[in-house]
């Protein structure tokens, strides 16, 4: 976390940086818009102090570095928070190419950083495949997040279930022993879906989480997780990140079975084709 980074370097930074991180931490929303060389003269330094900070603290440039901080506050924010927030971000040409990069630059740096993501992944599309049942939980904007697993995944295995928050108990007390609960909820976090993830551990079961980190209270009560960043556009939770990891869950879920899934494929093709299903 990148505010989280300036705190902890603060003591050991040079003066001049150590004034510039000082001014940010004060001013964590108005800081977060300024160039270096405002950054500079609002703390009393310099133009060449902030771009250093940036590279002390790890990144590639400035830019990338306000860029983070700009990323992180519109997770922390409230809805009204970010759109407020949303309203001071540059006009940069077309609107609809402006959100939809918006998106793009926190997968880029989704990408430079989670590289390793794939041990995970792997391991949970396995731990579903052997799962006696499958129970979903994703509540509020994530509701979509789960129907659409829960589609892709009826393919395949027949015991794929959405428990209501108030109704899981009810599964669990019927559900195989070897059954996996998989949790998905990301900033601002759905209390429900931390407590049933949490109330399945409690019970013996299998527990997973799709989230944004792995110090975020639903992979805290996980026995796995799998990551990915949620961005936060106006007020909007955006689910194009995690719907790509999803994406590729759902593959490695497929490749996992091997011929099992092909056969399986060839099955529905037939069914689509005797009741004229599609176009």
């Amino acid at each position: 976390m990148s505010w989280q980074k300036i705190m902890e370097h603060l003591e050991t930074l040079p003066s001049a940086q150590k004034n510039i991180a000082s001014y940010m931490l004060s001013n964590k929303e108005k800081s977060i818009f300024m160039t270096a060389a405002e950054l500079g003269y609002n703390a009393g330094s310099s133009e060449a102090s902030a771009i250093r900070l940036a590279s002390t603290l790890g990144y590639a440039n400035f830019p990338d570095f306000i860029k983070s901080l700009q990323l992180e506050a519109q997770s922390q924010l409230s809805t009204i928070g970010r759109l407020q927030l949303h309203k001071l971000l540059p006009d940069e040409g077309s609107y609809v190419a402006g959100v939809i990069a918006r998106d793009l630059e926190l997968a880029k740096y989704y990408l430079k950083a989670n590289g390793d993501n794939d041990k995970a992944l792997k391991l949970l599309a396995a731990e579903i495949c052997e799962a006696g049942a499958v129970y979903l939980i994703g509540l509020r904007s994530i509701r979509c997040l789960v129907q659409y697993m829960e589609y892709y995944l009826s393919w395949f295995f027949p015991k794929i279930f959405i428990p209501s928050y108030e109704n899981l108990g009810n599964y669990l007390t019927a559900a195989p022993k070897n059954s996996l609960t998989l949790g998905i909820s990301f900033p601002r976090y759905t209390r429900q879906t931390v407590e049933c993830i949490a109330f399945a551990k409690s019970n013996g079961f299998k527990t997973a989480a799709i989230t944004d980190s792995m110090n975020s209270p639903l992979a805290r009560e996980a026995d796995m997780a799998v990551v990915a960043p949620c961005s936060h556009i106006a007020h909007i939770d955006s689910l194009l990140i995690p719907t790509g990891l999803i994406n590729a869950l759902l593959i490695q879920v497929a490749e996992y079975m091997g011929p099992t899934a092909l056969r399986r494929l060839g099955e529905l093709e037939e069914i689509w084709e005797k009741r004229d299903i599609y176009c």
